[in-house]
């Protein structure tokens, strides 16, 4: 079975579509057979950064119905092991696609012979954006350097654990009141972590926090790093650290550090990914070892923590890179 990556940003701008198509590109020259989905069903765009045109069916034909065969959808990149299933936003309302659609295509998607399939996410935090990315327990959260990206990816990472959570327990049950209430209370000025909410489910319902406990130990969303500028983005990578352990009950992982680099905006015009454009490039340098970090952990049973870098070894080891080669 293909192993599912959804990629996430929290809000736009963090370069969540380039990064989720070159590490496409990048598992692809690793001999990995992909699968690149553009989710982002209110902004499809991915077909436009790979050179494609939008005149293919796409998961907005599926989501209308005007296509059953989900093998269809798939298309030939040009690029060796890699096929694409397009977005396509040209139907009005599939980003708001109920709950059942939203089942079948991840059912569909979990049948395709593939080593890995990635899920470009749209930006936000809804159910539909939630929902795709909490089908792997590690799913890659895209962050900048900035405090508004650092908030949006933490906002992102609450919105995915009460989703988390609550899809644990059956419909109409006394555990999801309890979530719901705690919603409310947070409205009201008084926020509890996630660890306290599950204590209180515990008072009631011994065998449900035990489940819950265990099945949140699973989750943990790796984060990479994009436009980086110095080692002074150590200090904001923290704080999303600190503020997912202490507030969420959940610890991230950070796979990679990826530099700011203007051939990024050049590939974009040129409607080629950079990889393909100029592998040497300095955002091109640090997309293998992600790779690698990432075909190392294995299927979704497997964890990154056995090979574990803190988001201050990856910075470090970058600039000395660099400062090396430009000796």
């Amino acid at each position: 079975m293909a192993i599912l990556l959804p990629v996430a940003g929290g809000k736009g701008g963090v370069g969540k579509s380039i990064l989720s198509l070159n590490l496409a590109v990048t598992l692809a020259n690793q001999c990995k057979s992909v699968v690149l989905v553009d989710l982002d069903l209110g902004g499809a765009n991915l077909h436009t950064l790979l050179g494609l045109k939008n005149n293919q069916a796409g998961l907005g034909t599926f989501i209308t119905r005007q296509e059953t065969d989900f093998t269809s959808l798939l298309q030939s990149t040009g690029i060796p092991n890699l096929q694409f299933i397009a977005g396509d936003c040209l139907y009005p309302g599939v980003a708001n696609m109920d709950f059942f659609t939203k089942k079948k295509i991840i059912t569909n998607l979990q049948k395709i012979n593939a080593d890995y399939i990635i899920l470009d996410l749209g930006a936000g935090s809804t159910h539909n954006i939630t929902d795709f990315f909490i089908t792997a327990y590690n799913g890659i959260i895209v962050a900048t350097p900035e405090l508004t990206s650092i908030l949006n990816a933490y906002s992102f990472l609450k919105s995915t654990v009460f989703r988390f959570l609550y899809r644990l327990f059956p419909a109409k049950s006394p555990e999801r009141t309890i979530l719901q209430n705690s919603v409310l209370k947070r409205m009201e000025g008084k926020e509890y972590s996630f660890s306290q909410i599950i204590d209180v489910i515990g008072s009631q319902f011994p065998e449900s926090a035990a489940k819950a406990r265990e099945e949140l130990a699973k989750l943990r969303p790796r984060i990479i790093m994009n436009m980086g500028r110095s080692n002074n983005d150590l200090e904001l990578g923290n704080r999303l650290y600190n503020l997912a352990k202490n507030k969420l009950s959940i610890e991230v992982e950070y796979i990679g550090f990826v530099p700011y680099d203007e051939n990024i905006s050049l590939s974009i015009a040129r409607r080629t990914p950079v990889t393909l454009m100029n592998p040497q490039c300095p955002f091109c340098s640090v997309l293998p070892a992600i790779g690698r970090r990432i075909t190392e952990a294995g299927d979704q049973g497997i964890f990154l923590q056995d090979a574990q870098e803190s988001l201050e070894d990856i910075i470090r080891a970058f600039y000395e890179n660099r400062e090396m080669s430009s000796k």
